[in-house]
């Protein structure tokens, strides 16, 4: 029973070590909470933005008005900071009125 509670003591401690380490891992962190709520909210609004696309390239418009949609859809997966959600939002929500094809 002694060694049982031993080990269990041992693989707690291990376990606190790896989780000290992966909070200090710039990496792990970006993959785990790298969303601020302003990123979530800007990934929220350019998703509804490319889900009116999606749906107007589909319905009437262009083949590109689809794809710009589903860049928009699909971009936030990927990217967390705001600047950058922004940035590549504002900049696939003006392309289809600029370019056009299909």
């Amino acid at each position: 029973m002694n060694n049982d509670v031993k080990s269990l003591l041992d693989n707690a401690q291990s376990v606190d070590k790896l989780m000290q380490t992966l909070q200090q891992d710039t990496t792990v962190q970006s993959m785990v909470s790298g969303f601020s709520v302003e990123g979530i909210v800007a990934s929220i609004v350019f998703s509804i933005i490319g889900m009116a696309y999606m749906r107007t390239g589909k319905k009437n418009g262009p083949l590109s008005t689809m794809l710009y949609g589903l860049v928009l859809l699909i971009f936030p997966y990927f990217v967390t900071d705001f600047s950058s959600i922004m940035l590549i939002g504002c900049l696939f929500t003006v392309l289809p009125f600029l370019f056009k094809f299909g």
